[in-house]
């Protein structure tokens, strides 16, 4: 295991040095996210009577973004099938499967860190009325709850991307974001508000948030059995 984290280790540090100029791009849109779901956040609590579906939609198909950062891969997988020719080359390594996989998930986990800080910082600085609300640790334990859920999402998007061609990856997570949204407005047509929930249990119930721990136990649990699902097609999948 420790051979299997090592050569994915030095597989990262080398797509990191090629993609440098694309994670500075990946930071600033982050920050962007930050600022586009803090104006919604405002836009929710200004109208505390009527309950609007902007947020929850937002948070519910951006927030996934979290476990990724562009590359130049992530322009290209449509016209020249970039994640398949990613497969390509690294299998003509010396390799297993088990290295390609866990040199995704590092990716994947450093991609969470850095952009979770980054989002929930902003929206946590910019949005004022969350901060009279909620003290530091309740914010926490509700940035928390969206990451578990962020987790489940980017188990099916990292499998969609090891297992598809670029333009089935495109319909697909396409398809993963539309009923994502229509979650999110069928949750408001039933006259329910994600944000406000997460907020009142985070703040209610701190560290010991029933929906924060179904949330992350339930996120690790899913990308862990699509990880499994994962690893198994990409063993016998013809990238030719």
């Amino acid at each position: 295991m420790n051979t299997v984290i090592k050569d994915a280790w030095v597989i990262f540090k080398k797509d990191i040095k090629i993609e440098k100029f694309m994670v500075i791009v990946s930071i600033i849109f982050m920050g962007y996210i930050g600022v586009m779901i803090s104006t919604l956040i405002g836009t929710q609590y200004d109208h505390q009577n009527e309950i609007i579906p902007a947020a929850d939609v937002l948070l519910l198909t951006l927030i996934p973004m979290l476990g990724f950062y562009f590359s130049k891969k992530s322009f290209k997988y449509m016209t020249e099938d970039s994640y398949t020719q990613m497969l390509i080359y690294l299998r003509t390594l010396p390799i297993s499967p088990k290295v390609i996989m866990c040199y995704r998930y590092i990716q994947m986990l450093i991609a969470f860190t850095i952009n979770s800080v980054i989002v929930f910082s902003i929206i946590y600085g910019v949005s004022y009325q969350l901060r009279s609300e909620m003290s530091i640790g309740n914010y926490i334990c509700f940035a928390l709850t969206w990451i578990g859920y962020a987790l489940a999402v980017t188990g099916f998007y990292i499998h969609f991307e090891f297992t598809s061609s670029g333009r089935k990856y495109f319909w697909l997570s396409m398809v993963m974001m539309v009923v994502t949204a229509i979650v999110g407005i069928t949750n408001w047509l039933l006259g329910g508000n994600m944000f406000l929930y997460t907020v009142k249990m985070s703040k209610e119930w701190g560290i010991l948030s029933p929906v924060m721990w179904i949330s992350l136990i339930g996120g690790m649990i899913t990308l862990a059995l699509l990880g499994k699902l994962t690893f198994r097609k990409l063993q016998h999948r013809d990238l030719l």
